[in-house]
């Protein structure tokens, strides 16, 4: 299960831990204050998470991390270690100071906390064990409320609309702050933890693809002008073009967890279909997940020896060395047979970002990024003999993947940067904020003003 409430419900709880805000916190300025609320945080196939946190940042938000839970320090990369410093973790729960909580935000406003429990518990689609799990978002969400509020953030703004956003959706209920949610893959169309009532509710919501937007708006009826694209960028000063030198083997390299949506078995079988003919090629695969002995295994079994490498998990910092040292990036996306699935994977963009030419297939958000022929190669999913058509059209071709790798560059600079994406989230949350303050100040000049944050509990 993606969501971390399971830690919870296993028992991640202590008598004396209260919850406060980190020895680091941005210095108080005329600037947005925005929290960022994630599941695990900072997280090593998450990074695109704080990439975009830092470059908001660095355009004039303060943005302050709050994190269901709390990683291994040695599972996060090196550059996202001082994060551990000025994130908020909500896990474990003091139970003194939970019960503590949930009693004050009782006592100071008992229908709004009334009706968001019952809400909570009773979310639509919800199984009995979801129940639990949306529950026990609600336990850790009123828990929260003093750090929200001593952090005097003015938007709540969650990532992946499953455990995150519910607890942004409750804090922002009971506490009237607006709250929106980027949408992802697995949290729409698997794991969809009180997804309706999140939509309902949200001032916004952010997803990555145009096919998630799609997807959102045919199957929840949500509001057009409420669900709002943006691409993830890419850092394109990390992930640069390097000097191809020629080899007489090229190198096929692919990067992601090793599971399901990923196509892995995909790739391989296209590998197999390479060899037989006699092309001359190595691949590369980085990344470690659930299925990689049932992949060493399908090596085994399609006679691919030596021409096939599993390097293990790779840090963010170790992963432009990996894309200098191809010459094609493969990734056969796919459906999982859970309904799982990618938007558009950053890998590809990190490959394209670093000029090489990539084949990978017409499937979700993908085509919003490599376009067929121009700055990369798509095969449809799951076809092995398709996909090893493209994988061998650049093989054999060196100018080709020169111009396809400099024509994906010039369209991920162009369309997927960091600050593009940053810039767009901005003005959402600028403009949410404004629309808070004029709504707040008309209610109270019309002496209608809500009950004010700092007199709760």
């Amino acid at each position: 299960m993606n969501d971390t409430s399971s830690h919870y419900l296993r028992g991640t709880v202590t008598w004396s831990r209260p919850l406060a805000l980190p020895p680091v916190m941005p210095e108080r300025s005329n600037n947005p204050r925005v929290a960022y609320i994630m599941n695990v945080f900072p997280n090593l196939t998450e990074t695109f998470v704080y990439r975009e946190l830092a470059t908001v940042r660095g355009q004039g938000v303060d943005v302050i991390p709050f994190a269901i839970r709390r990683p291994k320090e040695s599972d996060v990369s090196r550059d996202a270690q001082h994060y551990f410093a000025e994130t908020v973790y909500i896990l474990p729960l003091s139970i003194p100071g939970t019960l503590r909580e949930h009693l004050r935000a009782l006592a100071a406003r008992p229908l709004r906390y009334l009706r968001l429990l019952w809400q909570t518990g009773r979310g639509q689609h919800q199984s009995w064990r979801d129940r639990g799990r949306s529950l026990a978002h609600f336990i850790e969400a009123i828990a929260l409320i003093p750090a929200i509020r001593a952090s005097g953030v003015e938007h709540l703004h969650a990532h992946f609309a499953v455990g995150s956003a519910t607890c942004a959706w409750i804090l922002g209920s009971y506490l009237d702050l607006p709250f929106s949610f980027t949408a992802h893959a697995y949290d729409i169309y698997l794991d969809r933890l009180l997804l309706p009532e999140k939509l309902r509710d949200a001032g916004f919501v952010v997803t990555c693809t145009e096919e998630n937007r799609r997807h959102l708006l045919a199957t929840y009826r949500a509001q057009p002008q409420a669900i709002r694209v943006v691409h993830h960028g890419v850092d394109i000063d990390r992930f640069v073009p390097s000097p191809r030198s020629s080899r007489e083997t090229p190198r096929i390299l692919s990067v992601g967890r090793l599971c399901e949506q990923k196509g892995f078995d995909v790739l391989l079988r296209a590998c197999a279909l390479l060899a037989r003919e006699g092309v001359a090629f190595r691949c590369d695969i980085v990344g470690d997940g659930p299925l990689r002995e049932p992949l060493e295994a399908l090596v085994a079994e399609l006679e691919l020896g030596e021409r096939v490498r599993f390097v293990g998990r790779a840090f963010q910092e170790e992963l432009p060395g990996h894309y200098a040292a191809a010459d094609i990036f493969a990734l056969a996306c796919k459906r999982a047979s859970d309904n799982d699935r990618d938007g558009i994977p950053n890998t590809l963009m990190e490959a394209m970002a670093s000029g090489l030419p990539v084949v990978s297939t017409r499937f979700s958000g993908v085509p919003e990024l490599v376009l067929d022929g121009t700055t990369g190669l798509l095969a449809p999913p799951e076809d092995p003999a398709a996909f090893a058509d493209g994988l061998r059209r650049l093989l054999a071709d060196a100018e080709l993947r020169w111009q396809l790798g400099n024509a994906g560059r010039m369209r991920v600079t162009r369309e997927f940067s960091l600050e593009r994406a940053a810039a767009e989230l901005i003005g959402f949350f600028r403009a949410s904020i404004n629309d808070h303050r004029s709504r707040s100040i008309g209610s109270h000049a019309r002496g209608t003003q809500r009950e004010p944050i700092h007199s709760l509990g």
